[in-house]
């Protein structure tokens, strides 16, 4: 996917929550333009998505570095992953 086309749905107003899809078929949430950077040459955005509903502390979210031209979709509203919390 191009870097501009990303850059769309960051800056959407209102901004609306979307998923990307990458090429190997893994799916990470973008529920806030807060939560997302595209780095300046446009190649890798970097996105905190929280690892199950309801995510508070910094131990419940998790870091990804993407590869801009390896999102082959990208999905809105969000598809919300039934995720289930970790005992411990």
């Amino acid at each position: 996917m191009s870097p501009a086309r990303v850059k769309t749905f960051l800056a959407a107003d209102p901004f609306e929550p979307f998923t990307i899809v990458k090429g190997d078929g893994q799916e990470v949430d973008v529920l806030s333009r807060d939560l997302a950077l595209l780095h300046p040459g446009g190649r890798t955005l970097y996105v905190v998505s929280p690892k199950f509903a309801g995510a508070k502390t910094e131990e419940e979210f998790e870091d990804h570095n993407i590869d801009v031209f390896l999102i082959t979709d990208i999905i809105k509203p969000v598809r919300r992953k039934k995720h289930r919390r970790k005992a411990g």
